[in-house]
């Protein structure tokens, strides 16, 4: 169900990554919506990566939350201006 539901959240161009980022950076209710918006957007991308983790002494949906929560963790702190998408910040 979980995988059913995060496939239908649209994923993001690179501008909208950008503007979703301005608006965290600024904070605010907006900035939380942002946050929000941008975490969802890559939630495809945690189970992408902890697929190749299944087997290793954790279960897969442990592997997916510990995933999730850093997801938002690099939400706070992705720098657009570098010049890297959001999903290859995530990744690092």
């Amino acid at each position: 169900m979980y995988l059913r539901e995060i496939g239908r959240i649209p994923l993001l161009t690179a501008g909208q990554e950008i503007e979703l980022a301005r608006k965290i950076e600024m904070g605010g209710a907006e900035g939380a919506i942002a946050k929000r918006k941008l975490t969802q957007a890559n939630l495809r991308l945690v189970v992408s990566i902890a697929k190749k983790y299944v087997g290793r002494g954790m279960l897969f949906l442990d592997l997916i939350q510990e995933g999730n929560l850093g997801l938002i963790r690099a939400a706070e702190k992705f720098d657009y201006e570098r010049g890297y998408k959001f999903s290859t910040y995530a990744t690092w």
